[in-house]
């Protein structure tokens, strides 16, 4: 899979959620049979759609990049986040009696993408150079 594709469709996803939370934040989290959030619940939504909507800007401002070599840092910051967000999204799936099964879909996005940015990091010529057993200067 071209990194290009895998940037620009973590951009469109990142550009969805974030402008949501940050505009609409209860009437997102509704769509997962949430209460609406208390005033610190809804600021705090509203700073992680700041934070994604970034993300998707960087994203796909890095999908412009000639060569995958250029972005190994943005691929970096992806695959961080990615991971962290499946490992928090599958532990309140799997230990929080109150998250409704509908949120099994943020479980399985962060899994997607991490494996996805994962690939593209090894992958990449960047990553082969980090990771293999001669070191280069």
């Amino acid at each position: 899979m071209k990194y290009r594709l895998i940037l620009r469709l973590a951009a469109f996803v990142g550009i969805v959620f974030g402008l949501a939370l940050m505009f609409g934040p209860d009437a997102l989290l509704r769509t997962y049979g949430a209460d609406s959030l208390n005033t610190p619940g809804r600021g705090m939504a509203m700073l992680y759609g700041s934070v994604l909507t970034g993300f998707a800007v960087m994203n796909f401002a890095a999908s412009r990049a000639p060569d995958v070599a250029e972005i190994h840092y943005v691929l970096i910051g992806n695959l961080v986040a990615f991971t962290f967000g499946f490992v928090i999204t599958l532990y309140r799936q799997l230990m929080v009696d109150t998250v409704p099964d509908t949120a099994w879909f943020n479980v399985i996005l962060n899994f997607g993408f991490a494996a996805l940015f994962g690939y593209l990091y090894v992958a990449s010529p960047a990553g082969y150079r980090l990771h293999s057993t001669t070191r280069h200067a």
